[in-house]
């Protein structure tokens, strides 16, 4: 789990950190005649090498080649010996970059690139104050670093823009060695002693303050396109916070030495720590004198009633490196609460953790370690948030909190063991193997897509941006009119009987253009018009053969959309009944088995559904199995296909299809195996993140998997990476390598909206429905949908990829959402199924949280 690079004492020209892929460019101020920008290297090497001289470092940017390439007058093929030696060389002589008679406008002219320490293939920076080098977020959310070209004119700078397959992990770690570096540079002594950020502050160019909200900052920075038209003004901003941070030292001198001698028992090092939370601090002290009586009074409950007393356990992690923050719905914003909190991580036996928070003003969070904390980590803000829940005699008080850490390195450490912990907390084991770990770990953090994916991600948001459009044309002959329901047919008679008794429980989508909607022993018939669904039979007294009533729990179109194949365990968990929808009545009564309880079934393949195909997919508990209704007696299929495992305790519940058949099980457990057939051992098995799997879904291709867990869905491309000895093949026909797992990616929501929900509910969680993926026969998945309570949330595919900002959008109605999905081929419209109500309504009628909370 530990993915940070270490910065440690290293032998003469010692790779220090590195980047293995990235772009080299030369970016020339507006105001320059040579042209806005250069492409140097379109596949470059970054890294930092100690020199022979003490405390003097190098960045050096090596061109890569692919193979074959370097037969093309290339002079890169070095090896690691010389290129050692090459860095040994440089060591001497570094006033600017290493290019001895380079002009800007000649950067790829060998004549120019041609002198005895470097080649055209490497350019050599030496890390010093002059760079100004720092770290920027372009606008399409890659990251890159930048400094200055001190042989260049005015305004000239390098960009090296990191590609999208590096995590955000090892790119910060990077940028903090070069800090220290430079730290090392100018004060001609080792960095080792450093714990945090205090002391490189000084190096950090241009800095910008850390908003809390979210949505601000995120606004505030500047993109890699527009950071030269705000130099100055940044110059400006820094020099006037160097100047009020220099008054506020002087004027905390005092104090920190009371604090100082109070702890001098403690250590050099934690004299350290503690100038370095109060130097951190600084940035909130505006804040915490603003806090309003508001803010003080709107505490949460749970702050009151959790006990004074700490509890009971061995603590295995604490920290007081953080600044502790409650979000406020009216404002939309996290306020600061405790500037000097202290958090343990206790263990308090038999799998149980709890974290515990003890602050000024005598805030106390007791949090019992479960899914419904909804931990999120930001590292881009090195934050980390999740929510807590306290019941009273009122009902349910739900809290989001902030905790701020100081320094990126602090957020990974507190990352890796809560993880840790909440791993065996829902497992109730002990944390599995590297590849589960970092499985894990990749699902808590923000992924970005690999540049050999970014074509696939391109394709997925042009189609979505194609029906977009299309949606607006559509827009603008109906913006005047209120949101489309079955309105024409609302005082149906026949429709009110419908709505008399029971409520809702199952909704199913055919591909023909009709709904069916499960209401007790009676199924609602509505056909889908362009704007709207209309009411027009409804199936009343569904029964089995005998005539017992059927209350169908699930309920899959099948045979051309001409039949309907219900399920009700209550009536008999090993049986199913086929429906013909022409007659309204059950025809045909299927006894899977006589002794494996039936938990699931789906078609054959993903669009069989659309054919006469007459087979399915069934699983029990253990099993997985073809059912055949043309066998004779019970229609399990009992041959080699048929899949029976020794093990008693797989807890199979859930399955999917692709197009070609490929099969995906979800499990009680919480882990998912990929299968290409029947009949054989899983391809690929994905481990548990400790939830059930309550749904699934799949691509038609198989590329993506979307698993439904109640507080969250799971992402998962099926696609083997690059390196790998099946790279390119999806998980369902060929293994990963052995310590290899495919890509998680957890869709939840931001814990300030997921509190919001579960208070405005008096809930102590939200509940996922089943989340499905639009689909068509030529149309690609491009949106997400599910609901939870009375919202209905849907996911941009290519947002969700890319890490965009606000990648979902809601709607909230007056009554609770039993189940909503897609119409066929469409990614638009959303058919919803309420307790009392069946609705279709556009995507353009949902929108961004903020607007709910902005009602609020």
């Amino acid at each position: 789990m530990n993915f940070i690079r270490k910065f440690i004492g290293t032998t003469t020209t010692d790779e220090v950190a590195s980047l293995p892929s990235g772009k080299l460019f030369l970016t020339r101020s507006k105001q320059s005649p040579k042209g806005a920008i250069e492409c140097l290297y379109n596949d470059a090497f970054a890294s930092i090498k100690q020199t022979n001289t003490p405390f003097l470092y190098q960045l050096s940017i090596i061109k890569v080649y692919q193979e074959g390439e370097s037969e093309f007058g290339s002079n890169s093929g070095f090896d690691e010996d010389e290129d050692e030696d090459d860095d040994d060389e440089n060591g001497g002589s570094l006033g600017g970059v290493v290019a001895s008679g380079r002009s800007s406008s000649s950067l790829l002219s060998n004549s120019h690139f041609d002198s005895s320490n470097n080649s055209k293939d490497e350019w050599i920076f030496p890390l010093n104050e002059e760079l100004k080098i720092f770290k920027y977020e372009k606008s399409d959310g890659t990251r890159a670093i930048a400094w200055n070209d001190l042989n260049g004119d005015l305004g000239d700078r390098f960009e090296f823009i990191v590609d999208e397959d590096i995590r955000i992990s090892d790119f910060d770690s990077f940028v903090v060695t070069i800090y220290k570096c430079l730290y090392e540079n100018k004060y001609q002594e080792s960095s080792m002693r450093l714990n945090g950020m205090s002391k490189l502050k000084e190096f950090v160019y241009s800095p910008k303050q850390e908003l809390l909200n979210f949505d601000d900052s995120e606004n505030s920075e500047n993109s890699g396109d527009d950071y030269e038209e705000e130099e100055e003004e940044e110059e400006e901003e820094e020099e006037e916070e160097e100047e009020e941070e220099e008054e506020e030292e002087e004027e905390e001198e005092d104090e920190e030495d009371e604090e100082e001698e109070d702890e001098e028992d403690d250590g050099e090092d934690d004299v350290d720590e503690e100038e370095e939370e109060e130097r951190n601090n600084e940035t909130y002290k505006d804040q915490k004198e603003q806090l309003s009586k508001h803010d003080t009074d709107s505490a949460s409950t749970s702050e009151k009633e959790n006990s004074d007393v700490e509890p009971i356990g061995k603590v295995v992690y604490s920290t007081k490196k953080f600044t502790l923050h409650l979000f406020d719905s009216t404002t939309g914003s996290f306020h600061l609460k405790s500037s000097f909190p202290e958090l343990k991580l206790i263990d308090l036996s038999k799998w149980e953790y709890t974290l515990y928070i003890k602050g000024e003003n005598g805030i106390k969070i007791n949090n019992i370690l479960s899914r419904n904390m909804n931990p999120t980590f930001n590292f881009e803000h090195l934050s980390f948030i999740f929510n807590h829940y306290s019941v009273s005699q009122d009902g349910v008080t739900a809290n989001s909190w902030l905790l701020k850490f100081h320094i990126f390195n602090d957020l990974v450490n507190f990352q890796n063991k809560f993880l840790t912990l909440m791993y065996e907390t829902l497992n109730k084991k002990k944390f599995g193997d590297q590849s589960e770990q970092d499985y894990i770990v990749d699902a808590f953090s923000h992924l970005d897509v690999s540049s050999e994916d970014e074509e696939e991600v391109k394709k997925i948001a042009e189609e979505e941006e194609e029906e977009e459009e299309e949606n607006e044309d559509e827009k603008e002959e109906d913006k005047d009119e209120e949101e489309p329901e079955h309105e024409a047919e609302e005082f149906n008679e026949e429709l009110n009987n419908f709505k008399k008794k029971n409520r809702n429980t199952y909704l199913a989508v055919g591909y023909k253009g009709r709904t069916f909607v499960a209401r007790g022993d009676k199924i609602g018939v509505f056909s889908q018009g362009n704007k709207n669904l209309n009411y027009e039979v409804t199936i009343n007294n569904v029964s089995d053969l005998k005539g017992n009533p059927l209350d169908p729990k699930k309920m899959l179109l099948h045979q051309e959309d001409q039949y309907l194949v219900l399920s009700n365990p209550a009536l008999n968990d090993k049986a199913l009944y086929k429906m013909d929808l022409n007659r309204g009545k059950v025809i045909e009564e299927w006894q899977v088995s006589e002794t494996l309880p039936l938990k699931s079934y789906a078609p054959t393949s993903k669009f069989a559904p659309m054919s006469n195909e007459q087979t399915l997919t069934g699983i029990s508990s253990n099993n997985l199995f073809t059912i055949d209704p043309r066998l004779a007696g019970v229609k399990l299929v009992n041959d080699h296909t048929h899949k029976a495992y020794k093990t008693t305790n797989n807890q199979f519940q859930t399955l999917a299809t692709t197009e070609k058949g490929h099969l995906a099980v979800g499990s009680a457990k919480g882990d998912i195996r990929l299968y290409d057939r029947l009949g054989i051992n899983a391809k690929t098995a994905l481990p548990s993140l400790g939830d059930p799997i309550l749904g699934l879904d799949v691509s038609k291709d198989g590329r993506w998997i979307l698993a439904t867990c109640k507080t969250y869905l799971l992402l998962i491309d099926t696609k083997i990476g690059s390196g790998q000895k099946n790279a390119g093949k999806y998980g369902f026909e060929k293994y990963f390598d052995i310590d290899k797992k495919p890509t998680p990616r957890r869709l939840a929501l931001q814990p300030e909206h997921e509190a919001f929900i579960t208070k405005q509910n008096n809930k102590s969680e939200v509940s996922f429905t089943p989340a499905y993926f639009n689909t068509g026969i030529d149309k690609r998945e491009t949106s997400i949908i599910t609901s939870t309570d009375n919202y209905v949330i849907t996911w941009s595919l290519s947002k969700v990829l890319r890490n965009q900002k606000n990648p979902y959008q809601v709607k909230r109605y007056s009554e609770k959402v039993i189940a909503d999905n897609f119409k066929f081929g469409s990614n638009n419209e959303v058919i919803t199924a309420f307790q009392d109500d069946v609705s279709m309504t556009s995507r353009r009628n949902l929108g961004n949280f903020d607007k709910i909370l902005n009602t609020v």
